[in-house]
C-alpha cells in the first residue's frame, strides 16, 4: 500500500472512539454495535482492540451504523480507492449544516473562477494536448485543486444534514442513482458495453 496520511493501524480505536462517544444511545455498547452488524461481540471488541481488522465491507457497514461517515473516507483512503487519495475531514467540522452550507458556497465560487480559468486556457492547452506536447503548469494545479476542494464541501454539508435529520443521505443517493440511470449518464451494465475491437 503507498504511503498514506492514515493507515488501517488504528482502525479499531477509532471505531471505539465513536462507538463510545456516540450520540445514538442505542449504539454505545459492543453488544449494541454487534446485534446492528449481525456478528459476534467478541468481534467487536477483537476489531476495536486491533487484534482483527474487519474486511473493508463490514469495516463500511459498521461506520455508517455509527454514523461515521468519515470512516468511509478514511477506508476510502487508506485502501486507496479514492483516485484522488483525499484524507478524511474532522468530523468536528461536518456537525453544523449552517456552517457546511456557508463553506460549500465558498468553495464552489472558487471552484467556478477555477474553472473559469480553465476554460479560457483549454484551447491552448487542447492543441498542446493533441500535439504531445501539454505540460501541466502549476498555475493548472491550483486551478484543478479548487475544483476538487468542491468534493469533501460536499459531504461536509451531506453529513451534516444527515446528522441533524435535515437529509437523509441514502435517499438522496437512491434519487440521484434513478436519475442517472435514466438519464444514461451512470456507468452501463457489462452487457451494454461495445464489444472491444481487437487490434491488430
Amino acid at each position: 500500500m503507498a504511503n498514506r496520511a492514515f493507515s488501517m493501524g488504528n482502525f479499531g480505536e477509532y471505531l471505539r472512539h465513536y462507538r463510545v462517544n456516540n450520540p445514538n444511545p442505542s449504539m454505545r455498547t459492543q453488544i449494541q454495535v454487534a446485534a446492528h452488524l449481525r456478528i459476534d461481540p467478541k468481534k467487536v471488541s477483537k476489531v476495536e482492540c486491533g487484534e482483527i481488522e474487519p474486511d473493508i465491507a463490514l469495516a463500511a457497514e459498521w461506520c455508517i451504523a455509527l454514523e461515521w461517515y468519515e470512516g468511509c473516507d478514511l477506508l476510502s483512503h487508506a485502501y486507496g480507492l479514492d483516485p484522488l487519495g483525499l484524507v478524511p475531514v474532522d468530523p468536528a467540522l461536518n456537525q453544523n449544516v449552517s456552517e457546511t452550507l456557508h463553506n460549500l458556497r465558498r468553495q464552489l465560487k472558487q471552484a467556478l473562477a477555477a474553472v473559469e480559468e480553465l476554460i479560457d486556457k483549454e484551447p491552448v492547452a487542447n492543441r498542446a494536448a493533441m500535439r504531445g506536447t501539454y505540460q501541466l503548469t502549476t498555475e493548472a494545479k491550483r486551478h484543478i485543486k479548487e475544483v476538487a476542494d468542491v468534493i469533501p464541501a460536499i459531504k461536509s454539508y451531506l453529513y451534516a444534514a444527515d446528522r441533524e435529520d435535515r437529509a437523509e443521505m441514502r435517499e438522496i443517493g437512491r434519487m440521484w442513482n434513478i436519475e442517472a440511470l435514466t438519464e444514461q449518464v451512470a456507468m452501463p451494465r457489462i452487457d451494454q458495453l461495445e464489444p472491444a475491437v481487437a487490434v491488430r
